[in-house]
């Protein structure tokens, strides 16, 4: 039978259909085959860069992250730590007296090593005079002064059980530790506040001579802080800058000021803190802080007076051998840890003229 010229056209392209079919088939082969081997050379690489990285950050371990890995690898280890080691909840510290942080206001001198006290230098400003010609000025004098202030060591210690640690639900120690950080700041301000009483220039509310005449009715008003104020340039011949001054005073000093009706008219002031807010941050350029360790004496008729301090900056200084160091031990013996934190250091007034002991009711 004769295939007809159709039937071989059709027969043709069948033929090539298959052929390029087959072809199609290879060259896919082909490409999947590329992208394994491109997939595998991939992974190779990344798993190279990933082990030198591995080296390279062992290599750089310290101490400490050994320590911390070693740390890790036994909390994992180890089951059923006891629960009375899990310290879950905050510690309240409850303070005895309101700080100030006078350290701040102070001319602090480092004590070197061995030495056991610090030293402060001033020198008096001359008066000038007419000169003559071709005649030579009269001499001078100049004075210089050297103040000296010694450094005490001073502290706290405590001792805690075994038990106590075990059982409590609080981590003691670290509680401890904060209330020595927050005593040796207040025991500082105490030793500047008691160095700032010996200072003999002061100024007694009611016009008194004395502190023995200070009587109730004589309390800190506006009146008497601008006297007060008027005095401390008069005796310091320096005409402080707006803001420059700082008035640590008792809390009842302090809320005496703040009822003054002047205080009250908060316009006048520049702002409300004293009636919104209940706060007397500056008056009279002055700064106002308020503690509860400023000295008391006796007035009139048994009247509580407060020593309150107005002060120019750097007036005082503050001498540091040692700031505060917190040692902590076991005592196997008595299974117990023992804490004991000081600091070794003293306040000196450097120039009494710059500060002013104010005494009222």
């Amino acid at each position: 039978m004769v295939m007809s010229e159709v039937e071989e056209k059709e027969k043709k392209v069948e033929e090539e259909s298959e052929e390029l079919k087959v072809k199609i088939e290879l060259e896919t082969s082909e490409l999947q085959n590329f992208l394994k081997t491109l997939t595998e050379e991939l992974k190779s690489l990344r798993k190279e860069k990933e082990e030198t990285k591995t080296a390279v950050a062992q290599e750089s371990v310290g101490p400490s992250e050994e320590f911390e890995a070693w740390l890790k690898r036994a909390n994992e280890a180890v089951s059923g730590i006891p629960s009375t080691f899990t310290y879950t909840r905050d510690l309240l510290v409850i303070s005895d007296k309101i700080g100030v942080g006078l350290r701040d206001y102070a001319d602090v001198v480092q004590v070197g090593r061995g030495e056991r006290e610090a030293r402060w230098y001033k020198i008096n400003v001359p008066p000038f005079g007419p000169l003559t010609s071709k005649t030579a000025p009269a001499e001078v004098s100049h004075t210089i002064t050297t103040v000296t202030g010694t450094v005490v060591e001073r502290g706290a210690h405590q001792v805690i059980g075994y038990e106590e640690l075990e059982q409590s639900v609080v981590d003691l120690v670290r509680g401890i530790e904060r209330t020595f950080e927050i005593a040796a700041q207040y025991d500082m301000d105490k030793l500047i506040l008691d160095e700032l009483d010996t200072n003999t220039y002061a100024h007694y509310a009611g016009g008194a001579s004395g502190e023995s005449g200070v009587s109730s009715s004589d309390i800190l008003t506006l009146n008497e802080l601008l006297a007060a104020k008027r005095k401390l340039i008069d005796n310091a011949k320096r005409v402080p800058r707006p803001g420059e001054l700082v008035l640590v005073c008792s809390t009842k000093q302090y809320h005496d000021l703040l009822r003054d009706s002047g205080v009250m008219k908060a316009a006048d002031f520049g702002g409300s803190e004293p009636v919104r807010r209940g706060e007397l941050p500056q008056v009279l350029g002055i700064n106002i802080i308020q503690t509860d360790q400023v000295s008391t004496g006796t007035g009139a008729g048994d009247a509580t007076v407060y020593r309150a301090h107005l002060f120019f900056p750097k007036a005082f200084g503050l001498a540091i051998s040692r700031d505060l160091m917190i040692e902590a031990f076991r005592e196997p013996p008595k299974r117990a840890i023992s804490l004991t934190a000081s600091y070794v250091a003293g306040a000196k007034l450097i120039e009494p003229k710059y500060a002013l002991k104010v005494v009222t009711a």
